[in-house]
């Protein structure tokens, strides 16, 4: 049983000259002690009857006497009064021979008894001998018969705890609380307004994968996907919403509200709101398609009670009091439950992307599902639409942003929406369009407007870089922002710059542009190598003596390359998290060393001027065993079994 805005304790005051509501929430630690004396008050009458429970003793434990009526309402979603149960409470034969089994059945009896006995009317001083005689004919006596006469009145309920072994705890009972408070408000009001930052969204999900073991190189999920379900759901319910963004920012603005100018009274549409409200704010509603409370902004409503209008403001401290549901509570998750994708072509293509990503294949580019809506406007005569636009993927890289829609082949009605959506766009030079081969005769109208990448069966990833090379060359001014001098002292400062951070510090993304970029570095004791970075030249050289003498102190002209690499991370310490192959190719730049591959087991460090014995005798104590043969599982096999007895198929029409 929920209780209405009128119930809750609220404090109304006007603010610029508009009336304004403040609800009274409670607050993480407030009323915990009262709420779990009201507890204990429920479990001490736990299968006792209504007429027990006081109204006043309740009231008792909380003090308030509103938020106590509110925190009583709230209770029953634990406990609730239950009508006893017949066959517990009887135990009669002759009540079963008669077939009475319910407490309308028995009060109908006794209707016919006084009808049948007294010509249908009941003198009062003759009903204490007629209800005696009518307990004699069923066993009873006058106690029991009234007593069950009355065994489905609201008197004689039991309180029964429902729904949960154990007794709610005080947090719990706050936090329906909470959320019954803020729906009351929600289902009085005739609108809600919502600000949602675009980016933030990206933020927080980001945040959640860095530290996870998702995998970081899979599309983020704009926040698309929940603004496409909000307004499935709103066009569903009849909730109608406007979506607009502020000027030179990523803030959305979202409107929710019902037809207050048709139907009148907000209260036939404000269920519809809540509802839609709880997908929006994540709590109450299972299912992932919703915004973690950092990408909301700002929130309020607008609420009606008492004939009046007031705005009720909902700010990230109050939204934080609202439960959240255990499967919403990562935005990480949100991201896992959201990859189902629209098509085969789609899923197919996001998957070749996030495998290129993780060979640093995709020149920077990041991939996100799903993003913010693009708003259109439809002008006919002289009424104006407004629609949205979700693109099913945005490219992200530097300050550039581009929406990429893939276009499919599907019926003519999909075709012509799809057509009339982005000549709205046209004008946008951040779209780029998926068009199959065997459609573009159907979408000829848009190839002189979008950068298109033309598909057969499967969409290519390297196709779709391709073109964005070609849309988005800004590598000359990428090549003018790099700090030359920076970079340089860098690298003299640190002495070795790896050829991953290169890219990096130097704002390239294919190894065609390191190679120009470094053009400008190198010189003045500073060389480059593939595979290896930058570095000092000077540093690599005492590197190499300093390794050389290692050896010579240690008597040693040769060793296995794993025991040199190992020997390397020790005694450099920036050397620890460097892979194999950048030190194997950091010490093929030592003239004093040499790399050997003669066996096939393992390669070998040896000095220089070291003779083939020494390399060879090292190479023989350090041999390894021939693998052993593999040995084959052997395959069971099954002897058809023979049987005399032929298998008919019955008749399935007989």
């Amino acid at each position: 049983m929920r209780f209405s805005l009128q119930d809750v304790p609220k404090r109304v005051q006007k603010r610029s000259g508009t009336l304004s509501v403040t609800l009274n929430f409670l607050r993480p630690g407030a009323m915990r002690a009262e709420i779990a004396r009201l507890i204990d008050y429920h479990e001490q009458l736990l299968g006792q009857s209504q007429r027990r429970f006081s109204i006043d003793d309740a009231r008792a434990c909380i003090g308030d006497y509103r938020v106590a009526h509110c925190l009583i309402a709230t209770l029953s979603n634990w406990y609730n009064w239950r009508a006893p149960d017949w066959t517990q409470r009887t135990g009669n034969s002759a009540l079963e021979e008669a077939g009475i089994t319910s407490p309308i059945q028995l009060r109908l009896a006794l209707y016919d008894f006084v009808n049948e006995r007294y010509g249908g009317f009941l003198a009062a001083p003759e009903r204490a001998t007629a209800l005696e005689q009518f307990a004699r004919v069923y066993q009873l006596s006058p106690p029991e018969l009234e007593y069950l006469l009355a065994l489905d009145s609201e008197e004689e309920a039991l309180l029964t705890r429902e729904n949960s072994e154990q007794p709610p705890t005080p947090d719990e009972v706050a936090a329906l609380y909470n959320q019954w408070t803020f729906e009351s408000a929600l289902f009085n009001a005739s609108d809600a307004h919502f600000v949602i930052d675009c980016k933030a969204f990206l933020k927080a999900q980001s945040a959640q994968r860095a530290n996870s073991d998702h995998d970081a190189y899979a599309p983020l999920t704009g926040v698309g996907a929940a603004i496409k379900r909000l307004c499935f759901l709103a066009r569903k319910l009849g909730v109608y919403y406007d979506l607009a963004y502020e000027d030179g920012s990523s803030l959305l603005h979202l409107t929710l509200y019902g037809p207050q100018e048709m139907t009148g009274a907000p209260g036939q549409y404000g269920q519809r709101l809540a509802r839609l409200c709880r997908m929006l704010l994540r709590y109450g509603v299972r299912g992932n398609h919703s915004l973690p409370l950092s990408a909301i902004v700002k929130a309020g409503a607008t609420v009606h009670f008492l004939q009046r209008a007031y705005r009720f403001e909902m700010d990230s401290d109050l939204l934080k009091l609202l439960p959240s549901d255990s499967g919403t509570k990562s935005i990480a998750r949100t991201a896992d439950s959201n990859t189902v994708f629209d098509s085969s072509i789609e899923q197919s293509f996001a998957e070749a992307f996030s495998a290129l990503a993780r060979s640093q294949g995709v020149d920077g580019w990041q991939l996100e599902r799903e993003p913010e809506p693009l708003l259109l406007t439809y002008t006919s005569g002289a009424s104006i639409t407004q629609g949205i636009f979700i693109p099913d993927f945005a490219l992200t890289r530097d300050q550039h942003r581009l929406y990429f829609e893939i276009l499919g082949y599907w019926t003519p009605a999909y075709r012509e929406r799809k057509i009339q959506k982005l000549q709205q766009l046209r004008a946008r030079k951040d779209i780029v369009l998926a068009i199959p081969i065997e459609a573009k005769g159907a979408f000829t109208s848009l190839a002189h407007d979008f950068p298109i990448v033309d598909y057969d069966g499967q969409l290519s990833a390297t196709e779709l870089l391709k073109v964005l090379r070609n849309y988005i060359d800004d590598f000359a001014q990428r090549l003018s922002a790099i700090d030359l001098a920076s970079v340089r002292q860098r690298v003299l400062q640190e002495k070795w710059m790896p050829e991953r951070v290169c890219f990096e510090a130097l704002h390239c993304y294919r190894r065609s542009e390191l190679m120009r970029a470094i053009e400008s570095i190198i010189g003045d004791g500073i060389a480059f190598t593939s595979g290896v970075g930058l570095y000092d030249v000077n540093w690599l050289e005492q590197l190499g003596i300093s390794f050389v003498e290692w050896m010579g102190e240690n008597g040693r002209q040769a060793m296995p390359l794993a025991e040199a690499l190992q020997e390397c991370r020790s005694r450099w310490p920036m050397f620890a998290q460097e892979d194999h192959v950048s030190l194997e190719a950091l010490i093929s730049l030592w003239p004093t060393i040499r790399i050997h591959r003669s066996s096939i087991f393992e390669a070998m460090v040896a000095l220089a001027d070291a003779p083939a014995s020494a390399i060879e005798a090292q190479q023989e104590t350090y041999e390894q065993p021939a693998p052993s043969k593999a040995v084959r599982e052997r395959r069971t096999t099954y002897k058809k079994r023979s049987d005399p007895t032929p298998v008919t198929q019955e008749d399935l029409w007989g």
